[in-house]
């Protein structure tokens, strides 16, 4: 009987390596082969595709068992995978990259700030097929179990059947048990009243982040809504972001050069 391939398979997130979701992410997808976890060293939540380019980042191994090892590096998600694939994987890349899971929603408007679709990106970039897998819970102390059951069985599908050049899949998992899950696109969505103003202690202005998501769309729903509904909403992004319908127009407002007549 012909043994079933181990897969290799490199995990980093935006909430830090000791994070309870990617911690929860790694041991589920351990029964599919070898993982390699590769996080930043704290949180690092809205670092989208940023790398660091000034000062020199550092590597450091945390833990290692069989099927698993971990290391934390000082840079960013994005930094974190490409210093994997270029030291741990300089020979051979691994069969998927995963990002989570986040301890928060990635849907819509948030796949570009997102520094776990950011991990999934660079992968995609790299070509290898990746997944983000973003639970819509922000609590300190989340509960992973179906974040961690849909990422093994989505990892399985993207591992049996590949993604097509220049598509990673972002995947975002409700809080409470899933009704099903919605292949779906993208919300077309912005933030709103998106900072509180404040005084600090030195009697300063402040800004504080807030705000929530809304779709400028509402009668084409998208991953926004199907989450709200309780599913779990599955949406592939392309990395591409040439506008390809708006080319042949745009060359006849230029009138450029490289037109074929």
């Amino acid at each position: 009987m012909k043994e079933k391939k181990k897969y290799e398979i490199l995990v980093s997130n935006d909430d830090g390596f000791r994070a309870p979701g990617v911690k929860a992410l790694m041991r589920a997808l351990m029964p599919l082969g070898n993982v390699t976890v590769v996080a930043p060293d704290g949180a690092r939540s809205g670092f989208s595709s940023a790398i660091t380019s000034v000062i020199p980042i550092t590597m450091k191994l945390r833990h290692q068992e069989e099927g698993l090892t971990v290391y934390s590096s000082t840079g960013t998600p994005v930094d974190c995978v490409k210093l994997a694939l270029n030291t741990i994987f300089a020979d051979e890349k691994p069969d998927l990259v995963v990002g989570g899971i986040n301890h928060g929603r990635n849907d819509g408007v948030c796949v570009l700030y997102s520094g776990t679709l950011g991990v999934a990106m660079e992968g995609t970039v790299c070509g290898i097929p990746s997944l983000a897998v973003s639970l819509n819970d922000h609590a300190e102390e989340i509960d992973t179990t179906y974040a961690c059951e849909w990422a093994l069985k989505i990892a399985s599908m993207i591992l049996e059947n590949g993604l097509p050049k220049n598509t990673l899949l972002s995947m975002n998992v409700p809080r409470e048990k899933p009704k099903g899950i919605h292949v779906c696109p993208l919300t077309n969505g912005r933030f709103t009243n998106e900072y509180m103003r404040s005084v600090n202690a030195r009697g300063k202005e402040v800004f504080w982040m807030q705000g929530h998501q809304v779709n400028k769309t509402p009668e084409f729903p998208g991953d926004l809504e199907a989450l709200e509904e309780g599913y779990v909403a599955l949406t592939p992004v392309n990395v591409d972001m040439t506008d390809y319908r708006f080319l042949e127009e745009l060359c006849e407002m230029v009138d450029c050069d490289n037109r074929v007549e």
